[in-house]
């Protein structure tokens, strides 16, 4: 039987305002979701973030290092 053990995804998202950004940012951090943006910046017509944010509730494990 396989377990996951951690477990973390990389999304590229576009939103179409900084402030559609910053609440989606405040929506994970009400869930208790652990998230790192790598990046955020004005592009193509809207607001590009990149981020890693924990799966489900399983442990991030060195994804955030």
């Amino acid at each position: 039987m396989k377990r996951i053990i951690t477990a973390c995804l990389e999304q590229t998202i576009k939103f179409e305002t900084a402030d559609e950004f910053e609440a989606f940012k405040g929506q994970l951090e009400r869930k208790g979701v652990k998230f790192r943006v790598l990046s955020a910046e004005p592009k193509e017509g809207g607001f590009i973030a990149r981020i890693k944010k924990q799966y489900n509730q399983y442990d991030v494990g060195d994804y955030f290092d």
